[in-house]
Formats: C-alpha cells, structure tokens, sequence
C-alpha cells in the first residue's frame, strides 16, 4: 500500500512515463550503435560509473525536503520496516528507470558489455541504491557510513569484486531493516532558528536558503574546485585562445540557477508582492554574477599558475561572462520556470540547464576566433 502511495506520487497513475524513459533508452542506445560508436572501456570502470552515479543520484532525491510529502503519512499507523523498503523502492525505481538506466544504456552503445560486465554493472547498480540509502539512514554514525561506502567504491578494483559486492547488498539490507524511517524526512526550514530582524534583504533569504541546503553549498564548492583543474585540459588545447570557453563551462551551477523553480512558494510571492519581481531579480542576479565570478577567479589563477600567462583582458571577459551568464539565469527562472518534476533530482537534471551554457559557448567561441 505505501509502495504504492509512492510510485504514484512518482510515475502517477498509469505506465506512460515507464515506457516514454524507456523508449528514450532505447532510442540512444540504437542510435549510438548505429553510429557505429566504439570505445574501450575497462569493466571496473563500467562497475564504478553505474555504482556511484545511481548512489549520487539516489542519495539526492533522499536528502531533498520531503516534510510536506512525508507529514501526512506518518501520522498513519505503519510498520517500520514496510515505510522503510517502500520508500526506498519507490525513489529506487524511479532513479534506475529516469537515471541510471540511459547512463547504463550509453556505456552498453558504445562498449557492448559481456554476460558477467552485465550483471556486474546491475550489482553496482543495485549497490548503489541500497548503500545510499543505508548511509543515509545512519544519520549518527554518518561518519562511518561514508568510509563503508568509500570501502564499497574501493571493493570495484579488487578480482572479487561481484562477490564482495553481492554480500555488500545483504549487509545493508540489514542495516535498512533496523533503520528509523524517521530519519529520511528531511524539514530545512526548520532546521535552524531565524532571528526576527528589521532589515529584510533577499541577499540574507538566499544566505539563509544555501545554508540549510548544503548540497547547494557542495555543489557550488565543486564548480570552484572544478575551476582550478579545468585549465589542465583547456591548455592542452592551444592555450589561453580558448581559455573564455573555460567560462561557459563553469557557468553550470545547477542549484543556484533553479532556486525559484526549487521553491514554489517563492515563485507564487515574488509574483503576487507588489514589485516582486524587481525586488527579488536584481539582488538574485547579483548573487548569481558574484558565485561565476568565484569560480572564474579560481580559473584564472590556475590558469595563470600553470601556463605562466596574466591577460588583463581575461579579466574583463570573466566579468562579462559572469554577468551574462546570471542575466540569463534569471531570465530563465522567471520566464521558464520548471514545474513538472518530481524529485529535486529532476529539476537539476533538466535539459533547460544547458540553454544558458550553450549561448555563452557559442559567444564564447566567437570571442575564441576574434
């Protein structure tokens, strides 16, 4: 019965969105074997990919807000362990169907898997899910469940492998019979108390708003990181001419650029206030412009360390970027908001992402042969 609350909730009522993801499988996977697409891919490799992007993934969607969702259902009587493995399975399904299975589908294209590389790659898969949410679950001892899932991740590189992995499977089994259901509704904002204060700023809401949502705070973390090893690849290139396509790339920071589609009852207030729109667009495109600039701070330093080259034109076009980048961010989320996803897994794997990108790739191609 619950399982069945939550696959509505995901896929709804009847089996169209199975079959169009489906459908989307298949049509990639003919259509990269029809390209005749070949690559040499090592097993483990196929191994790790198929593991830690469904772990990733799921461990998203489990650790998005869920308090509205959630509330309701357990004020019901319920069994632990029914709550517990109709939650999983429902979020599970939904990942390996909407996720994982076109990653899986795109490896098989281009590098045909053997018999025991299949069944590898749905073990990981599997591994994934369920150590993902085992860890998560294990919300006081989170310390030890990361080094399980490093120790899970590591066991991939060993010649026991599949074996390793299968008993890895009935360990968190277990570790998911004994967990408090509890421990996956997640309430960000009430996580920390707000002081009462006269001095209303949309820069202190979207401070507030990074804060309570650390894997915004993650996310963005890694685009700078991103931004210092980036240069590597970029001067292997032809060096600094392509250096201004190092700033459409990094313009990809999903979390930031869906924050009013993330939160609805932002997107209903800032339409329906007085002014709304201009009060709220101007302090989120500046906090857009100064989170690129960070980044492309970071990028210009690396890049100047490794290739030994300071441009003060590079300056001015990461400004240029930054602010162009963050306009057309903010004209997405207010023109095109998103609105029909399910989990926040969705809304930051929509493929409106890439439009902003895109046109600065193509301005920033044209600043590359100018």
């Amino acid at each position: 019965m619950l399982f069945d609350v939550f696959r509505k909730k995901l896929f709804g009522n009847g089996f169209e969105k199975i079959l169009k993801y489906i459908a989307v499988c298949a049509l990639v996977f003919f259509g990269l074997r029809m390209a005749e697409v070949n690559i040499q891919i090592a097993h483990y490799i196929k191994y790790l990919m198929s593991g830690t992007f469904t772990a990733g993934i799921m461990w998203h969607s489990l650790s998005s807000d869920n308090s509205a969702e959630l509330s309701g259902i357990v004020m019901l009587p319920f069994k632990k362990q029914s709550f517990t493995f109709s939650y999983i399975g429902a979020y599970g399904i939904y990942t390996i169907i909407t996720k994982s299975a076109l990653l899986i589908s795109i490896i098989s294209a281009v590098s045909a898997p053997t018999m025991i590389e299949i069944i590898g790659m749905t073990v990981c898969t599997l591994n994934g899910i369920l150590v993902a949410s085992a860890v998560y679950a294990m919300k006081k001892y989170r310390i030890v469940g990361f080094i399980w899932a490093a120790a899970s991740a590591a066991v991939i590189f060993t010649e026991y492998a599949l074996i390793l992995l299968s008993v890895n499977l009935i360990l968190s089994l277990f570790v998911l019979i004994s967990a408090n259901p509890y421990n996956f509704i997640n309430n960000f904002s009430s996580n920390k108390a707000i002081k009462n204060s006269c001095n209303h700023s949309v820069w202190k809401y979207l401070f507030r708003y990074m804060s309570s949502h650390k894997n915004y705070l993650i996310n963005s973390a890694a685009m700078w990181a991103f931004g210092i090893i980036l240069p590597t690849f970029i001067k292997e290139i032809d060096g600094s001419a392509f250096l201004p396509m190092g700033f459409a790339i990094l313009s990809i920071n999903t979390p930031l650029c869906v924050l009013i589609s993330a939160d609805r009852s932002l997107r209903e207030a800032i339409h329906f206030l007085p002014s709304g729109t201009q009060m709220f667009c101007l302090p989120y495109f500046s906090f857009i412009a100064v989170n690129n600039i960070i980044a492309y701070t970071f990028y210009l330093v690396s890049f100047g360390l490794q290739t030994g080259t300071a441009e003060p034109k590079n300056i001015v076009l990461a400004v240029i970027f930054a602010l162009l980048g963050a306009l057309g961010s903010v004209f997405m989320e207010m023109k095109f908001p998103l609105t029909s996803y399910k989990t926040e897994s969705d809304l930051w794997h929509h493929p409106r992402k890439y439009i902003v990108p895109a046109a600065l790739m193509l301005i920033a191609g044209a600043v590359c042969i100018i």
